[in-house]
């Protein structure tokens, strides 16, 4: 059996080593890259003919340049781009005209690019927000 002070070291040793364990573990977990892309009508509701305004937003902090996109969907047809901001990092906005009835779909999608005049890629794509045209 070791004497009272081998006992003494090793204790203090392991528990230092503890509290170094614990300290890296709590400050790797609390970094990481915030990203999103978000979609915001005007209203819900619309007449047709009645003009709804759509805003796409969003950004990523691990992509240098990111540009927000809009799309839109009437009924159950496919996605149809709207048109994307000319500079990184602002908000993309449109007017769109309920020109039928049902429903109109609106999503953001982010693309990312590496440089203002590079190739961008699919970054994220936002849930899709309806209007409902009476």
């Amino acid at each position: 059996m070791p004497n009272r002070s081998v006992r003494h070291v090793r204790n203090v040793t392991l528990t230092g080593v503890a509290a170094v364990v614990l300290s890296c573990t709590a400050l790797s977990g609390t970094a990481f890259a915030k990203s999103g892309a978000y979609v915001q009508v005007g209203a819900r509701v619309a007449r047709i003919g009645q003009n709804v305004q759509v805003t796409g937003y969003g950004g990523d902090d691990s992509a240098r340049y990111t540009y927000a996109c809009l799309d839109e969907r009437t009924g159950n047809g496919g996605w149809f781009a709207l048109g994307c901001a000319s500079r990184p990092w602002t908000a993309y906005q449109r007017t769109v005209r309920a020109t039928s009835f049902g429903r109109i779909e609106f999503r953001a999608r982010l693309l990312a690019k590496s440089s203002p005049n590079g190739a961008g890629r699919l970054d994220r794509v936002s849930g899709a927000v309806d209007v409902l045209v009476r």
